[in-house]
């Protein structure tokens, strides 16, 4: 069979065996189990959140409520006070008087045009000659603009042409003297009560300026009104030119005395030292428990489609709960009214420790919720979920793999730099830089980075010796050759040694390019056939010249000696107290294959293949089950099978790593790994590109070993 990389993945297609992808689940998972550990979360993290759970001495107090005891401030402190500032501000802008616009001539001579209009119709009813003066008074009264009393009405009627006119005229310059200057609405009385003064007394008897004054008053009308687009824009430059109200209290200061009202301000500044105590009402618990049910359903979906084993082992998601429910708890400690001590949580220790022990997109989620949650606790704090959040998310980017101590501090001094900029950011953000408040948050924040780093460090270690899980610190432990077991196997199985050394270089390149955690498969690989050492002598390359045992025993003895390497490894990292994780490598590297060679040379010896249990001649298992034990079983038979048959050409090279992949899938060996298609796709490429590099072209000599012997061989070895 000689498949070529073009041709891999129509190869692949047609294999009976698809394993598992992210997002079909994991296999056997236990729906209640699921709901039942994250009902108890999300009852457990409510009751932090809503429940007064800190021993504090605190008070209840609301706006208006007559304080029962004087309340001393307990530490001093200095903040810019939201209330006094929005007070001081709408203060401002109220001194601000309303914005008219210029007066507008279009109204005065409306009101003129009408005034002619009334002039014109009273003229047509003086002037009717069917009518009696009965009739013409009451047409004249009956007009709704003037309203006049009957005593005048009558007066129009009846006085002489003469003086009618002199009246009309008068009514209309006197209205557009009125009309000529400003009138607002709200000084539209004062305006009419000034109109006569305006009447020319000089030409009218004291009855005519009477009616004349009656008229305009009537027709008076505001011509220059409100802006409030100017005057919102004028009002709003005034508050913000009114610099934030600064409080300070001393220690020991009296906030609040026995019988004394409790005023806005005051209930701010119980908050800002932590002496109030909230009542809790429904809308806060519903508030809390909807934030808390998104984080558990986005938690949910992603673990179903990306993180499937997150489910299937015993203690993965009751670490991450625990954790995530001890954030809470020192979030509710630090945050609430402790205005400086709240820039200290440790939000970047929660985050790094989830990303490396388990998850680096369960850190992400972890980090956007528990900073939504601290702005919330704080009062909804913008500034402290930026500050939270943002740092925290820089130091998984620096120090997510932490293969070294250093990167922790380098995470650390990441974390503070952020935080220190998110600072500076919102206080040049309001206009002013309160240099105090600026230095005070930002030592907090070197403060947070030390925290940081520490309980990280001090969550590997107890993650590591108290639960069996595997962190950095205890891979770049096993990474080094001065290991006991690494040194016995040195100096009792240099062959194993070396092949193990080799097929940690083939498994950590493919890991890392199909994103597996390649330094764990590394670390794992070194250790993955530790259980030769109680029989080095039984596997082809600790044999060098010397007599090969199995000649002398039978097939089922062979196999079973053969086989005893990953039992007998299991034993050995239990004693050496090798991490869980670990021991996967060791179970796991040959699933439950079948050890070919030896069952073959039974089935022949028998001449009968039913007389041959087959059982006696496979690997206890499990397969495979994660990516990083998958990668191992390919390379540990890759590198064994190569080694045997010393390809010369890439092709051959091919020919061996596609083989040998088809044959596990056709078994499904991979099954149960959450390995895809594409990602053994880019382990085939990986493998045959580095074995090119070892088993380059060379001469054929003419002494080759035989087909039996090599199929021995790799047999033996892996």
């Amino acid at each position: 069979m000689n498949l070529h990389p073009q041709h891999l993945w129509e190869a692949f297609q047609s294999a009976r065996a698809q394993p598992t992808r992210p997002g079909e689940g994991p296999r056997g998972l236990d729906i209640f189990r699921v709901l039942l550990i994250s009902l108890l979360f999300f009852l457990v993290a409510l009751f932090v959140l809503v429940a007064d759970i800190m021993p504090r001495e605190r008070v209840q107090l609301d706006v208006g409520d007559v304080s029962p005891v004087d309340i001393r401030a307990p530490r001093s402190i200095r903040y810019e006070s939201e209330v006094l500032t929005r007070a001081a501000r709408e203060k401002a802008a109220r001194a601000i008087p309303e914005v008219y616009d210029p007066p507008q001539p279009q109204v005065a001579r409306q009101q003129i045009n009408r005034l002619k209009d009334i002039i014109d119709f009273i003229d047509s009813v003086r002037a009717n000659p069917y009518a009696d003066e009965e009739e013409k008074v009451q047409e004249i009264r009956a007009i709704s603009d003037l309203s006049l009393p009957e005593d005048m009405a009558r007066a129009i009627v009846t006085m002489s042409e003469a003086h009618w006119r002199l009246v009309a005229n008068e009514s209309v310059e006197t209205l557009r003297l009125a009309m000529s200057r400003e009138i607002r609405e709200s000084e539209l009385a004062v305006v009419r009560s000034n109109v006569p003064l305006l009447v020319d007394q000089t030409r009218l008897t004291e009855q005519e300026a009477a009616i004349v004054t009656r008229i305009v008053q009537a027709l008076l009308r505001a011509n220059t009104f409100p802006n409030p687009q100017k005057t919102e824009r004028l009002r709003q430059k005034a508050r913000e030119a009114v610099e934030p109200v600064v409080v300070q209290y001393e220690a020991g200061e009296t906030i609040v005395r026995s019988g004394e009202v409790v005023t806005e301000a005051q209930v701010e500044a119980l908050d800002k030292l932590g002496l109030r105590q909230r009542r809790l009402t429904w809308p806060r618990v519903i508030s809390m428990g909807l934030l808390l049910l998104l984080f558990w359903s986005t938690v949910l979906l992603y673990t179903y489609r990306q993180y499937p084993t997150f489910w299937t082992d015993m203690w993965t998601p009751w670490v991450f709960y625990a954790f995530v429910t001890g954030g809470l708890v020192l979030a509710k400690a630090l945050v609430p009214g402790r205005s400086l001590l709240a820039f200290t949580y440790p939000l970047g220790a929660l985050a790094i420790t989830i990303s490396t022990v388990q998850n680096r997109g369960l850190s992400w989620i972890t980090i956007i919720y528990m900073a939504l949650i601290i702005g919330r606790l704080a009062d909804d704090s913008l500034l402290l979920t930026a500050h939270a959040g943002l740092g925290a998310f820089f130091m998984v980017l620096v120090a997510d793999r932490a293969e070294r101590l250093a990167t922790f501090l380098w995470g650390a001094v990441a974390l503070a730099g952020v935080q220190i900029l998110v600072i500076l950011m919102f206080a040049l953000g309001n206009g002013t830089l309160d240099v105090n408040n600026v230095l005070g948050e930002s030592l907090a924040s070197l403060v947070n980075s030390v925290l940081s780093a520490s309980l990280a460090l001090v969550n590997f270690y107890l993650l590591g010796f108290l639960l069996g899980i595997t962190t950095i610190l205890q891979l770049m432990d096993l990474a080094r050759p001065n290991h006991p077991l690494l040194q016995q196997l040195v100096t009792k199985a240099p062959g194993t040694y070396y092949h193990s050394l080799i097929v940690s270089n083939l498994a950590e390149h493919a890991a890392a390019a199909i994103g597996a955690d390649a330094f764990l498969t590394r670390v794992g690989t070194y250790y993955h056939d530790i259980g030769k050492i109680k029989r080095p002598h039984y596997f082809t390359e600790n044999q060098h010249g010397g007599v090969n045992p199995h000649e002398h025993l039978d097939p089922r003895t062979s196999a079973q000696i053969i086989i005893s390497h990953v039992p007998d490894g299991l034993a050995l990292a239990r004693q050496y107290r090798l991490p869980r994780r670990i021991q996967d490598f060791i179970a796991e590297h040959h699933g439950t294959t079948l050890v070919a060679y030896f069952y073959r040379k039974a089935v022949e010896a028998a001449g009968d293949p039913s007389a041959v249990n087959e059982a006696d001649f496979r690997y206890p298992g499990p397969k495979p089950r994660s990516k990083e034990t998958a990668v191992l079983m390919l390379a540990d038979a890759v590198e064994a099978i190569a080694r045997a048959q010393q390809p010369t050409t890439r092709e051959e090279i091919e020919n061996i790593v596609h083989s040998l992949i088809m044959r596990r899938l056709e078994e499904g060996q991979l099954d149960d790994a959450p390995i895809t298609m594409r990602d053994l796709k880019r382990v085939a490429q990986v493998f045959v590109e580095m074995l090119v590099g070892v088993y380059h072209t060379r001469v054929n000599y003419p002494e080759e070993p035989k087909e039996e012997e090599k199929e021995k061989e790799a047999s033996t070895t892996s």
